[in-house]
């Protein structure tokens, strides 16, 4: 976010230096006040207030003295620790600090931190200024769209990741993709990848679960500015994260991102039904054949189709490689329902995406699958006032979603 005007209150001339160099290096503008006083008058007029050193006033007490006059309220204050110890950083927070960052850090923390502070006062502004005809204040929904098929190899991944790139061409760094299948997830190398970090270290660390702008830092920015929260790198390590992590994850994501797809896999347990239940949306991938939809019609039994769920399931059929095995109207006719996008044959497009790590709506975007891939992102977010399709008279009606116990 280019030009924007950040307030840097620091009595460190040293440190001061070298927060404003990282920020100016990135295009932001940095006003360096040393003086509590003369800063607290000039925080109007900036979009983002960073706290250091303040003399013998604690940070705590002029973020408190930001947040107690009305017109700066709305401002958005980082507030820097000298420790990392919990107690100091509760005081901060309690003092009304949106973020707070602990010495040392790296340079890269502070511009996660920074750009997902600006990202979130901005749409909150945007909010504000979004009024009706009647006068009636209209905010925008966020949506999670979670994305799932029983069986292995119909492309759910694939699915996910052009769904969330599609979204992301629409809101840059606005959107997110949660990689959760578990054990071994490819989001990843879908993308072409590195991260740093994945689900597994957010859940070591609790205050990130709870702190929307220390959960942003966890994901890896793609140069689209899709973010991932990528799996873990070995199926022994998916049993640390719990149903339990899955719902404190996924509310604190809405805090910071617009929009969130959650790419489910083919496991089921609560995990993955707890993510059924945040989506708005549910995407269920089934191929022409006959395994795979025995797989899916298996499913459609065993979870009772629950009424919470039903009404926002979609099904999605993709002729990757299958051409002709079963038709559309077969596959309707064994789903019980209609399919609301099928997805073209056209193996080397698709394997060529995967192993390039280049999602098909970025690495073919005039293809037939590409722009029926975008078609299905903005049915599944709703988005230009689509709807999706959801045949919900026709399915029956249920509890909520659970697993039998045999």
């Amino acid at each position: 976010m280019p030009a924007s005007t950040i307030l840097l209150i620091d009595t460190d001339p040293a440190f001061s230096e070298t927060i404003s160099s990282v920020l100016s290096g990135l295009g932001y503008s940095v006003t360096a006040q040393p003086d509590p006083d003369a800063a607290f008058a000039q925080a109007a007029t900036h979009q983002l207030v960073i706290i250091d050193v303040v003399g013998e006033r604690s940070g705590a007490d002029v973020c408190r003295e930001i947040r107690a006059t009305a017109s700066m309220a709305p401002i958005p204050v980082l507030c820097v620790s000298q420790t990392d110890e919990v107690e100091e950083r509760i005081r901060f927070l309690e003092a009304g600090a949106d973020d707070v960052m602990a010495r040392p850090f790296d340079a890269r923390e502070l511009e996660a931190r920074v750009e997902a502070l600006l990202l979130r006062f901005q749409r909150s502004k945007d909010q504000r200024a979004t009024v009706s005809s009647d006068g009636i204040t209209v905010t925008r929904k966020r949506r999670t769209v979670a994305v799932h098929s029983p069986k292995g190899g119909v492309g759910t991944s694939t699915v996910a990741v052009n769904v969330a790139m599609a979204a992301a061409q629409r809101k840059p760094d606005q959107v997110v993709i949660v990689d959760l299948d578990l054990q071994f997830g490819q989001v990843a190398t879908h993308l072409n990848i590195d991260p740093a970090q994945t689900l597994a270290d957010v859940v070591r660390e609790d205050a990130a679960m709870r702190e929307p702008e220390l959960l942003r830092t966890y994901a890896t920015k793609h140069d689209s500015g899709l973010h991932v929260l990528a799996a873990p790198t070995g199926p022994e390590l998916a049993d640390l994260i719990t149903a339990d992590h899955i719902d404190r994850i996924l509310d604190t994501l809405l805090d910071t991102y617009d929009q969130v797809v959650v790419d489910t896999g083919t496991w089921l347990d609560e995990r993955t039904l707890r993510s059924f239940e945040h989506a708005e949306s549910v995407l269920f991938v089934v191929n022409p054949e006959i395994a795979a939809l025995k797989s899916m019609t298996a499913l459609i039994e065993y979870l009772g189709e629950a009424g919470t769920v039903a009404p926002k399931s979609t099904f999605v059929l993709n002729n990757t490689f299958g051409r002709e095995i079963l038709k559309l109207r077969d596959v309707e006719a064994g789903l019980g329902t209609k399919v609301a996008i099928e997805l073209p044959y056209d193996p080397f497009l698709y394997l060529k995406a995967v192993n390039e790590g280049v999602p098909i709506v970025l690495g073919a975007p005039r293809s037939v699958a590409a722009e029926r891939l975008t078609k299905l992102s903005s049915l599944a977010f709703a988005a230009d006032g689509v709807v999706v399709p959801q045949e919900a008279s026709e399915r029956k009606s249920g509890g909520r979603f659970s697993l039998r116990r045999r």
